[in-house]
């Protein structure tokens, strides 16, 4: 597949001119845009740009949007409904939120229910570490996955992340449940490609590698019943973050954070250190023949960051650049 070289304001411009023309303000489209192009520039195409074109085929875009408000709150928590904003919108709300709760008492639990499409969870969490606090973020999302021995789809993707403040970088992990995740199926079922074996199955349940068929059946979870059993766990903390139950086959994203400062369990700055020293420490272990470096979770991401912003640009492919030129022209 042909790839296209964007320089990095340019990538911008498109995507929120591209958004724009889906139906959100310019301010909106700014917090999007700045969401995917962080994506990109960390390696992680499905969730850059592409994203667009799944946020025009959503339903959601189409339904009226309210305020985003508080509906519970104590010193050390929050629910919010979300407004039915896309979450690349809202959920920076909650982050803000736990943020300010989090200096002020040590800790927070934020939740949020109606929104949709939230993005990379390292992408928050890399704010949290960066504010000193340690995070873990869970999302208990809409049907995408069918359990082991069923036909139909209903567990979301449901991604785990946690976050550590370190140096130079925040030591993050962000994993989804699934198999691979849905914004991964969405790009290659627009580029007309396939997963290997063991990834979806299509609307009768049967095993198949199209992603086009996977978008109308599903994908399945990552290792088998522990997969799904974290998955499960998963999308009971939706239920606490304000995800309803199924009703009419429907189930509400359900978001929460966990916000805490190390500080009520250690001294910060030598949990920072002791945390350096352990990943020093196995970085440092003896290899393996052939490899020449053990690479720890989003160390890769962030090194990619800086060589994509000092090469001054982002790839995406040839057909999902020009669906984008398509739907920015009706904004141009």
């Amino acid at each position: 597949m042909e790839n296209v070289r964007l320089p990095l304001k340019e990538a911008h411009a498109l995507a929120c001119r591209s958004v724009e023309a889906i139906g959100l303000t310019p301010e909106e489209a700014r917090l999007v845009a700045d969401h995917l192009l962080e994506n990109a520039l960390g390696g992680y195409t499905f969730a850059g740009l592409p994203r667009i074109l799944a946020l025009a085929d959503g339903h959601e875009i189409h339904q009226p949007r309210q305020p985003i408000r508080i509906e519970r709150e104590t010193p050390v928590s929050a629910m919010l409904d979300g407004g039915n904003h896309c979450g690349y919108v809202a959920v920076p709300r909650c982050v803000d939120i736990a943020i300010e709760k989090a200096s002020k008492v040590g800790m927070a639990v934020v939740g949020m229910h109606n929104s949709w499409f939230s993005g990379r969870n390292a992408y928050y969490l890399d704010r949290i570490a960066r504010a000193g606090f340690i995070g873990i973020h869970t999302v208990g999302g809409t049907p995408a996955v069918v359990p082991p021995g069923a036909t139909k789809r209903f567990l979301g993707t449901n991604p785990i992340a946690f976050a550590f403040p370190a140096d130079p970088d925040p030591f993050v992990f962000d994993m989804g449940t699934s198999a691979t995740m849905w914004g991964e199926v969405l790009l290659k079922s627009y580029l007309g490609e396939d997963f290997p074996d063991g990834v979806g199955v299509d609307a009768q349940g049967r095993p198949t590698n199209s992603a086009a068929e996977m978008v109308k059946g599903g994908v399945l979870p990552f290792g088998g019943y522990k997969g799904f059993g974290l998955s499960l766990a998963i999308q009971a903390l939706g239920l606490a973050g304000g995800g309803r139950s199924p009703k009419d086959g429907a189930i509400d994203r359900g978001f929460l954070f966990i916000v805490f400062d190390p500080g009520l369990l250690v001294p910060p700055e030598q949990f920072k250190a002791e945390l350096g020293e352990m990943i020093a420490a196995i970085k440092s272990l003896p290899k393996q023949e052939g490899v020449d470096d053990i690479r720890i979770p989003s160390e890769r991401a962030y090194r990619e960051r800086a060589q994509r912003l000092a090469d001054g640009y982002i790839e995406i492919g040839r057909p999902v650049y020009e669906r984008l030129l398509v739907l920015a022209g009706r904004n141009g």
